[in-house]
């Protein structure tokens, strides 16, 4: 237990360091949706063109949006941030 409290605590302070270069208002915002969703996911991708916390379809122009990466996007269902990350075959499946 003590070496998984280690981690914990280091990860915390990377965290801490990390939150101090982003904007205030984006912390904020991460934080009120990270409060307010069952599974704690503030972040997450698109699965199978839906939403990775909601499952609600994601409209094929969001779906360009996000790629661009040119400004934040949410769900408009759920509210959580919905990022371009590219995720290998292998994981996806599992």
């Amino acid at each position: 237990i003590t070496e998984s409290e280690d981690e914990e605590r280091k990860l915390h302070e990377q965290r801490n360091q990390i939150a101090r270069d982003i904007d205030g208002s984006l912390v904020n915002t991460y934080e009120r949706i990270r409060s307010s969703v069952r599974n704690k996911r503030a972040v997450v991708v698109i699965q199978r063109e839906a939403c990775g916390g909601c499952f609600n379809i994601v409209p094929p122009q969001r779906q360009a949006d996000i790629q661009e990466k040119k400004r934040i996007i949410t769900c408009e269902y759920c509210g959580r941030i919905i990022a371009d990350v590219a995720i290998p075959p292998a994981e996806e499946a599992n």
